[in-house]
């Protein structure tokens, strides 16, 4: 897969950046406003950090501690 950048003018996508791609390479394109691609991010990257702190809070090396009125 490939991102990059893009502008939509005239009914045309025009690049940021060039690509490596050989003449004629066909692919599909999947639009996303910017907005919504940086949102998006955002909620991907609070899923992970969700799942690794529960995994990080909830071990077995630390279930000594989960009653600590008996410590």
């Amino acid at each position: 897969m490939i991102r990059a950048k893009a502008r939509y003018r005239g009914q045309t996508l025009e690049l940021d950046q060039p690509l490596a791609l050989a003449e004629g390479t066909e692919g599909e394109i999947d639009i996303r406003v910017a907005e919504e691609a940086q949102e998006s991010e955002r909620q991907a990257w609070a899923e992970l950090g969700a799942r690794r702190l529960e995994e990080e809070w909830d071990n077995p090396e630390d279930a000594v501690y989960d009653d600590w009125t008996r410590v």
